[in-house]
């Protein structure tokens, strides 16, 4: 929400627009707006949200029908767009939004003809677009963040991957392109933070953070090293994160070299690392690319040069047998007393991934005991039950 508001509110077309972005939706809210003009109302929906935004977007139509515009975005949107439409949308955004939206605004401003938008979709479009096949934004044009209105959140300092792990929507939404944020632009909006709003810290997101500036297959430690050096002689700048929540790194780019780096760096004495399993097999099966020993050795590196691993596991991955579980589950106990921590998940089978038709992942008694018994230990964190839940809505 924050990059895409940036992108609105630094739109010379859409000065005069109000922009408000209240933490809940009421009907005074919308009342209000609706007594200075015409209001649109834009939803970022993420696959687990989707239900939920959708009984909402009922209550709005039920009581102000079509008085207000519905646009709809985001990972949900761009894989189902024709469900958002069914579901009481006006509009619908396919793909990176930070160009097509404020495009969207101004010609419902000016009258034009939506349709005519890039990555637009609405009930009279009969070509639906893939994401990947959209033009690629350029993030170096778009702000990370709001600073007129103080939304701000981590800098996307690089957006896509180029694996193809069948649990994941990314594949789909992106293509399998990798484009990053340069350092000059990065150091400029993070210059005006620290000046306009009182910044004292930033978190930087990737899906890989290792694979900053290059084209996400390998690691480039120069690179790395200037994005760092550079950001973190920001005056006023105290702290920044790098490698951990919410981004990750994979386990095969990480390095005694660029961990070396980093540790001069960053604030963090976290790594975020992704395994997902204790089983090659599993991690063939999911096209990973890497093994188990690239993750033990991953953790190693990391807790000798004075990182903490936080280790990303997957339980009830398709094709898992519960051996397989439970052999997981005791590498989490091994981790543990080589002193790292793990965050567990439940496979849940995403809109747009490879596994989006595979049954959701469901544990056996013994696997959430023995899981239980690691988050009072306070070694392992995650929301495994309620994913188990989600994975269940996701399917019906």
């Amino acid at each position: 929400m924050a990059a895409l508001v940036g992108a609105v509110e630094t739109d010379s077309r859409l000065q005069d627009l109000n922009i408000e972005a209240p933490l809940n939706l009421g009907n005074e809210t919308v009342l209000d707006a609706l007594s200075r003009g015409g209001v649109a109302i834009a939803y970022s929906v993420m696959s687990t949200q989707a239900q939920r935004v959708y009984e909402e977007v009922r209550r709005v139509r039920q009581r102000f029908g079509s008085d207000v515009c519905l646009i709809g975005g985001g990972a949900h949107a761009s894989i189902r767009p024709r469900e958002l439409l069914d579901n009481g949308f006006d509009y619908v955004i396919v793909g990176e939004g930070e160009e097509s939206f404020p495009e969207l605004l101004v010609s419902l401003l000016e009258n034009g003809d939506p349709n005519s938008i890039a990555g637009v979709v609405t009930r009279e479009s009969t070509d639906i677009p893939r994401p990947k096949d959209l033009p690629v934004v350029d993030l170096d044009r778009c702000p990370p963040f709001a600073l007129k209105r103080n939304l701000v959140g981590p800098v996307e300092v690089t957006r896509g991957c180029p694996f193809s792990c069948k649990f994941c929507s990314t594949p789909f939404l992106t293509g399998g392109r990798v484009h990053h944020r340069s350092v000059d632009n990065i150091v400029t909006w993070l210059e005006r933070a620290v000046t306009e709003r009182g910044f004292e810290r930033t978190w930087f997101l990737s899906p890989n953070a290792l694979s900053y500036g290059g084209r996400g297959r390998d690691v480039n430690p120069g690179k790395i090293e200037g994005l760092l050096r550079r950001t973190t002689a920001i005056e006023g700048l105290k702290e920044v994160f790098f490698g951990s929540f919410p981004s990750e790194v994979r386990p095969e780019f990480v390095t005694d070299e660029v961990l070396e780096i980093m540790r001069s760096y960053v604030a963090n004495r976290t790594l975020q690392i992704g395994l997902q399993s204790s089983s090659n097999r599993v991690l063939k099966l999911i096209n990973r690319h890497h093994t188990v020993e690239d993750g033990m050795n991953a953790i190693r590196i990391a807790l000798d040069a004075g990182f903490i691993p936080h280790v990303d596991m997957i339980f009830g991955l398709p094709g898992e047998t519960i051996e397989e579980r439970h052999a997981s589950i005791e590498l989490c106990y091994t981790l543990a007393e080589m002193g790292a921590k793990t965050h567990g998940h439940v496979f849940m089978p995403l809109p747009g991934s490879e596994f989006e038709h595979m049954p959701p992942g469901r544990l056996d008694d013994e696997s959430r005991r023995l899981l239980g018994e690691l988050s009072r230990r306070k070694l392992m964190t995650g929301s495994w039950s309620s994913q188990e839940a989600m994975g269940e809505k996701l399917v019906s």
